[in-house]
């Protein structure tokens, strides 16, 4: 059966899920902004652990191993909603490629 091009997990990204070259500013930031700096949660007087609106403050829980822990492993954040898996593997391979600020 072939795919459609209009289901979720096409547009979504599940089904060719490519992360190769993964890039901060172009594939993890934005999962940060839509999913994790949001009202309440990892910005300025939000409840999250941490500010997520740059690179530097992402970083800091690369280093202290929170963002793997929380995100790929426990799959727990965020707290509002699954992330899919292919953004998974994108936070996951960014995170072992050394977390480049690319």
């Amino acid at each position: 059966q072939k795919e459609r091009k209009d289901n979720e997990e096409y547009l979504y990204g599940e089904i060719d899920c490519d992360v190769t070259d993964v890039s901060f500013s172009n594939d993890i930031m934005p999962i940060l902004n839509a999913s994790c700096a949001t009202v309440g949660c990892h910005i300025a007087g939000g409840s999250g652990n941490g500010e997520f609106m740059n690179y530097t403050q992402v970083f800091t829980k690369v280093e202290n191993g929170s963002l793997m822990n929380r995100v790929v492993v426990l799959g727990d954040m965020p707290p509002s909603g699954a992330l899919t898996d292919c953004q998974i593997s994108h936070f996951e391979q960014w995170i072992n490629d050394g977390a480049p600020n690319n």
